[in-house]
């Protein structure tokens, strides 16, 4: 078994309470997420997944730098007494500052997206006339090619030729 001194034991409690302190303000992260509109079923499940997987990591790989990963009950509780201390005194705070930039953001990227909609509608509306425009001059060459076609026809057989084809013609239908 790894022995920790008394001096290590301290140190590793003080730096417990820090690690708990960081989580917490890491929850208010997620926590102003949700106040500034990913309220729903499914984000607010995510964000806890998410904070319990990040949490769950920390304090395993903080674990195996101090202890040796050896789970020692007073680590635990002084990760948890910080997180609680922190959520008490400057997680209000920095919950407030995070929820008033997350809110702001929120209402920023909402601007963004409707002028980049408003913008993407004009140039919906232009391309449309330019193809309208496109599409009528196609269809008047091709009237016009049409036209042109049946003149050539005309003139593809000469009259020798004209009255040869009507001959067959009039031999294979007796």
């Amino acid at each position: 078994m790894w022995e920790i001194s008394v001096g290590g034991q301290a140190l590793a409690c003080i730096y417990s309470l820090v690690l708990g302190g960081a989580l917490c303000l890491f929850y208010d992260v997620i926590r102003a997420t949700r106040r500034a509109g990913a309220n729903s079923a499914f984000a607010v499940f995510a964000g806890d997944i998410l904070f319990w997987l990040i949490s769950a990591i920390c304090v395993f790989f903080f674990m195996v730098a101090l202890t040796n990963g050896e789970i020692r009950g007073y680590i635990v509780f002084s990760a948890a007494a910080g997180f609680i201390i922190f959520r008490l005194t400057l997680g209000r705070l920095t919950f407030y500052i995070l929820d008033i930039l997350f809110c702001f953001s929120a209402k920023v990227i909402a601007r963004v997206c409707e002028i980049i909609a408003d913008v993407c509608a004009f140039l919906k509306n232009i391309a449309a006339r330019f193809l309208a425009r496109i599409l009528k001059a196609v269809s008047a060459v091709a009237v016009r090619l049409k036209k042109l076609l049946k003149s050539i026809y005309k003139l593809l057989y000469t009259t020798k030729y004209k009255r040869e084809t009507e001959q067959k013609e009039n031999e294979q239908e007796r």
